[in-house]
């Protein structure tokens, strides 16, 4: 039996071995650096919760801070009565629904009046007007047309999501080159052709970066509809904590809030893998900004 020897290969594989060997090195201080950022992370939670336990009641008026224990208590609460399932999925629910709705009708808004530069130019500042309002301030301008039901709080959500992915969707395709769409022109490419070809593929990595950062604002919207005036939903669940001078409920219903919008961008990690390959896009402010 013979025992294969990389350096009896000759320079090829002792070059092989070495890239071999590099290979796993990198990969071992790559894992290494993953689970020494994984324990500090884990670390900062571990110290806030002990500090934040110990100094409630001692050094801080637990009715300002309450305490990690109440907030739990108060999770576990909610929980084991439904309250968390039932209020948890009407702002999902809506926080979705305004996120697909506010994206669609941005994107199909944005496409023929990108292609239309003059029309765009004429329609500019009324965009710009009407974002420029404040997002907060037409809450309570869809809760006097729709009512306190759902419906409002979609709106909302999709007002957040609309001006942030129209603006960089027009970006995305007034950025291609006049040119080269006369040159697509010239060569017998119809407008459905250039669209297909040349436009989408140029405004795409703007729109994945629009949709990546607007998921939050989306949540952001839905829970402001709730705090103005409703009646189901984590919104109304932290309001009616509050009201009632339960600080580990408010404190609770932010958590939750907080978890949900991390778990939805953990979600959208395919989207980040998406535009790995793209040039860095500059995305404006978005309505959570607002």
């Amino acid at each position: 039996m013979t025992t294969h020897d990389p350096a009896a290969a000759g320079p090829a594989g002792r070059g092989t071995a070495v890239l071999e060997a590099t290979r796993r090195a990198h990969d071992a201080a790559r894992s290494a650096e993953r689970r020494f950022l994984l324990i500090a992370r884990l670390g900062i939670v571990v110290v806030a919760l002990v500090g934040w336990e110990l100094a409630s009641g001692t050094l801080i008026r637990p009715f300002y801070v309450s305490s990690p224990s109440d907030v739990a208590e108060t999770l576990f609460e909610w929980i084991v009565t439904g309250e968390l399932v039932y209020h948890g999925g009407f702002t999902v629910t809506a926080a979705l629904l305004g996120y697909v709705l506010g994206a669609v009708a941005a994107v199909l808004v944005a496409w023929p009046l990108a292609m239309l530069r003059t029309a765009y130019r004429i329609t500019e500042p009324y965009f710009l007007v009407a974002y420029s309002i404040p997002a907060v301030a037409m809450g309570p301008v869809f809760i006097l047309w729709f009512g306190i039901g759902m419906t409002p709080k979609v709106l909302i959500a999709a007002y957040f999501v609309f001006f942030i992915v129209f603006i960089n969707t027009v970006a995305g395709f007034q950025q291609v080159p006049a040119g080269l769409l006369d040159v697509t022109r010239v060569m017998g490419a119809s407008r459905r052709d250039q669209l297909r070809t040349v436009l989408l593929p140029s405004a795409l990595p703007f729109v994945l970066a629009a949709l990546r950062i607007t998921l939050p604002a989306a949540m952001i919207g839905a829970v402001t509809g709730e705090f103005i005036s409703a009646n189901r939903g984590l919104g109304y669940l932290t309001r009616a904590a509050a009201a009632s001078y339960s600080t580990a409920g408010v404190l609770a219903g932010v958590l939750c809030l907080s978890a949900i919008v991390l778990l939805m961008n953990l979600l959208l990690r395919p989207l980040r893998h998406a535009l790995r390959w793209q040039p860095d896009v500059d995305v404006g402010q978005g309505a959570e900004g607002r």
